[in-house]
């Protein structure tokens, strides 16, 4: 058998150029080749085109690292992306969290960035001209994922409430006060700064009426979307006495009637001896117990 390539080939149905414009600015592709219809050497192509259609793209080659993808604005039919995915795999899991961000700008956010027996980071992003991405750091990087996945604890809850309600409940004091410690303790005070570096404090209250301040800092801050923060910092870029963990909140959408969305919390830890300590402190009962209050909080009364 002689050598084969197989390249994807993306019919874009007159979105072409903007296609590249998005996927230079989302993935760094670079373009190796764009021929429009005018440029062509044939006189007449050998098939009608729209009207107006001498500007658009002919063929296009992209090349993403060391893959090569191709593009057309085609005949003029809708393009239609259905029973295939383009896999991309990126080399650290803050680059997966990176791309498929700026991949679902515009388009949806089909599963949000996680950690999986095969990955220590995937994503799935159906993109704004519909085509379906599978974003992740590949096994070759297997020690490293190991490794992540013992500092890291996960919970995940689909709430009947927007996106929109479960980020204002994490981001108002007002609100936050109502639902954030699991009884019977209690948060008594809570200040935000909800900006990348804005700091933040939460004071819970114990049973015995004990007080315990909390510090960090905002890391990441896509509105109703995701929020990254970190008790790394007291404030920025004052560091803290010690740094226990990073945590990520997505706030996923869900198809359907009504409002729905999946919330994931992902706590990631300085080290596997913090993790333990704080799964033996209770993280998966005192989550579900604050997602509990919050549902109260965020969900309709029934």
């Amino acid at each position: 058998m002689t050598t084969t390539r197989i390249q994807p080939y993306l019919f874009m149905g007159g979105r072409c150029e903007e296609a590249i414009d998005f996927y230079r600015t989302a993935l760094g592709a670079e373009v190796e080749v764009m021929m429009r219809y005018a440029d062509s050497p044939l006189p007449e192509p050998s098939f009608p085109l729209p009207p107006g259609w001498e500007r658009k793209i002919m063929h296009a080659s992209l090349r993403v690292g060391a893959a090569t993808f191709m593009a057309s604005d085609g005949r003029g039919e809708p393009p239609v992306f259905a029973g295939f995915s383009l896999s991309l795999s990126v080399t650290a899991d803050a680059e997966v969290d990176r791309t498929a961000a700026a991949l679902a700008v515009g388009g949806e956010m089909v599963t949000a960035p996680m950690r999986t027996f095969w990955s220590s980071r995937f994503a799935m992003v159906r993109d704004r001209f519909g085509v379906l991405w599978m974003v992740s750091v590949p096994p070759a990087n297997a020690p490293a994922a190991q490794e992540a996945g013992l500092r890291e604890l996960t919970f995940t809850r689909d709430f009947a409430a927007p996106a929109e309600s479960l980020f204002r409940a994490w981001t108002d004091p007002a609100q936050m006060v109502k639902w954030f410690t699991p009884a019977p303790w209690s948060t008594v005070r809570a200040e935000t700064d909800v900006r990348p570096g804005g700091s933040s404090l939460v004071v819970m209250r114990s049973p015995d009426g004990r007080e315990f301040p909390h510090r960090g800092v905002y890391l990441e801050v896509v509105p109703n979307r995701r929020l990254v923060f970190t008790d790394a910092f007291e404030r920025a870029w004052e560091p803290s006495g010690k740094a226990f963990m990073t945590v990520t909140l997505t706030f996923e959408p869900l198809p359907g009637p009504g409002a729905r969305t999946r919330y994931t919390a992902s706590a990631r830890h300085w080290s596997a001896e913090d993790r333990a300590a704080h799964e033996a402190m209770g993280f998966h009962a005192g989550w579900a117990k604050a997602a509990e209050q919050l549902a109260a909080l965020v969900e309709p009364a029934r």
